[in-house]
């Protein structure tokens, strides 16, 4: 019987020491092409989307996204948050409504819906570290208004237990695709799905334009709601193109600078993918027969972002020692809810939802006498996201990862694995 490695936690020899490639996704492939962009803009003094609505840099990146998601409307909007808010007015939600978000996002999510005047629902996630279906349908109400899967971390939700829930009972779906532009679900893309999805375009993302957010919609009711809301003047920009009732909106507007630095991060989504989802696929082979340890399961494995591999330990203590371990390796590994680091993509953490408060000097949403007020939230509500969450190993990838870095993962899971098992 061959003598398991000595682990470098132990003092044993790391499986490297060479440091992985760091850096964002779609900011780490600024360059050239993105500084003339931008630069163009700055040229032509025309940072205002509106001025030249036909040859905006804004317009070209709605066109975009129409292509990616093969939706019929497409809006730019300032930031990702913005896109949830439009989307949510797009849609009607509003005061005396309630939507369901899951226990696992970043606390955007929860504070858009808040932004509408509605309450969020959190419901808790499965081990695809997305919206567990099952207890969605537990968490609907005669409040409930609308359900946002969110993609995180690049891994699609259930699509094929989500769509059907939210027509069964009658409610909108809108999708959070944050964290996950440029993927799929059996084929469709994500953002492809219910009434409308929204992107983020923030440093963090897969593609970048500093700040920025998209609005994808079939739905020409929809698309004018959101545009309304995330313009205060839209109807007076371009009064033939609004086809609803003017109402007030929040200056939202994405402007030039953003849109050139998108549009050109956009031509780089596909490669940036390819060579994601290649290293995943590596580090997945790598550990298909793996003993100790395992690999959290995918909903959709091809329509994965292969941003991020996760392990899945039985306890959550073994996950705090693996995370370690693989640490000392030299792996980029770490913990998801390890209690020491105030998340805020985990639903405890959401302090001003913990806790109800309110920039409103009346209280509202929570005061609204068209809630029933009884909404109560804790730390523990969610159990089954907590302990999938502090079970739960997450390993970085990027596009800047070659077959060593690809090896190095799979040699040094085995190795710490082994001595767990």
């Amino acid at each position: 019987m061959t003598k398991p490695e000595k682990l470098a936690i132990h003092g044993g020899e790391p499986v490297t020491r060479e440091p992985f490639p760091t850096g964002f996704l779609g900011p780490d492939e600024i360059g050239e092409p993105e500084i003339e962009a931008v630069t163009s803009v700055l040229r032509s003094k025309k940072v205002f989307r509106f001025l030249d609505h036909e040859n905006s840099w804004c317009t070209r990146l709605e066109s975009n996204f129409r292509t990616l998601t093969g939706r019929e409307y497409a809006l730019a909007v300032g930031g990702g948050t913005a896109a949830l808010v439009s989307a949510f007015a797009g849609v009607g939600v509003g005061e005396g409504d309630e939507v369901i978000i899951p226990g696992y996002t970043y606390i955007a999510t929860a504070a858009a819906v808040l932004i509408c005047g509605a309450v969020p629902v959190i419901c808790e996630v499965d081990e695809s570290l997305t919206m567990d279906a099952a207890d969605v349908e537990n968490k609907i109400t005669p409040r409930t208004k609308a359900i946002v899967p969110v993609h995180m971390r690049g891994l699609p939700c259930d699509m094929d237990r989500l769509e059907p829930l939210a027509r069964k009972h009658n409610l909108l779906l809108v999708e959070d695709v944050a964290q996950a532009c440029g993927g799929s679900y059996k084929g469709r893309p994500l953002g492809s799905f219910g009434e409308a999805g929204c992107f983020s375009l923030q440093q963090y993302k897969v593609i970048t334009a500093g700040e920025g957010g998209i609005v994808v919609t079939d739905s020409p009711e929809v698309f004018h709601r959101a545009a309304l809301r995330h313009d205060s003047a839209m109807i007076y920009w371009q009064p033939q193109e609004t086809k609803v009732k003017a109402f007030p909106g929040t200056n939202f507007r994405m402007n030039e600078l953003e849109g050139a630095l998108g549009c050109v991060q956009f031509d780089r989504l596909e490669g940036i993918l390819a060579r994601t989802r290649k290293a995943k696929r590596g580090i997945v082979e790598g550990l298909a027969d793996i003993q100790g340890v395992r690999l959290a399961p995918v909903n959709c494995p091809e329509g994965d972002l292969g941003i991020c591999a996760i392990l899945l330990c039985e306890t959550g203590e073994q996950a705090q020692w693996l995370a370690g371990a693989l640490k000392a390796e030299g792996i980029p590994a770490g913990s998801i809810h390890d209690k020491q680091v105030p998340d805020r993509h985990i639903y405890c953490y959401w302090e001003y939802v913990m806790e109800k408060t309110s920039g409103d000097l009346h209280g509202r949403p929570w005061t609204s006498p068209l809630h029933d007020q009884t909404r109560q939230y804790t730390p523990d509500m969610c159990p089954q996201t907590l302990d999938v969450l502090g079970r739960s190993i997450h390993i970085e990838i990027t596009q800047r990862y070659e077959q060593k870095h690809v090896d190095w993962i799979v040699q040094a899971v085995r190795k710490v694995a082994s001595a767990l098992a």
